[in-house]
């Protein structure tokens, strides 16, 4: 949790703290990394995975001034439990967003995010599961080309034991994922 408020106060500065530009087009294509912060909840399991970070990389198309596509990979390193081993998370997602505020005139934009989030996890015992995701962020233009981005995401779903996946027997869990991500975007077409 500690890490998890970090994560945020973060974000936060560098969304309030980058200077004002003009206003910015997010129609093209656009690429990007950040840093991300994870923990899944896993109902009725013994122990949970706890935050941890990592990094990703990220690619879209703005297909308009409000919506984009979005392609997304992180990966993070969540501390085992009790003497357990560090669990590997990776998560590849599909992602519809939706600029909602102050508009295309304004340097900064809140948006919506929703789509399809793929994951592994493991750590001796492994896991995978393709579920729905949502979530809200914020961006701020600081150049034409060059925006910082604030995301939290949630995915809600089941984890299946990959090893009965290949088995055939059932072995599924439902399980809620949490993501913070702070990153920057590099628009190639800016003004």
């Amino acid at each position: 949790m500690k890490h998890l408020l970090s994560t945020v106060v973060i974000s936060s500065a560098l969304l309030v703290g980058a200077p004002s530009t003009a206003a910015q087009s997010t129609k093209g294509v656009f690429g990007g990394i950040q840093y991300v912060g994870s923990s899944v909840d896993v109902k009725s399991a013994a122990e949970d995975l706890e935050f941890g970070g990592g990094f990703g990389v990220h690619a879209g198309l703005g297909l308009s001034d409000t919506w984009s596509v979005l392609a997304n990979f992180d990966r993070s390193v969540l501390p085992g439990v009790k003497n357990t081993s560090d669990v590997t998370l990776s998560q590849y997602d599909a992602l519809l967003r939706m600029n909602l505020l102050p508009g295309a005139s304004s340097p900064f934009r809140v948006f919506l995010a929703a789509g399809a989030t793929a994951r592994t996890a493991n750590a001796g015992r492994d896991f995978e599961d393709i579920a729905p995701t949502g979530g809200a962020g914020a961006q701020l233009f600081v150049t034409s080309k060059i925006a910082v981005n604030g995301t939290a995401l949630w995915t809600f779903g089941k984890l299946t034991r990959a090893s009965q996946l290949r088995n055939g027997q059932e072995g599924q869990f439902e399980s809620t994922g949490t993501r913070v991500q702070a990153g920057v975007s590099l628009y190639l077409f800016g003004k």
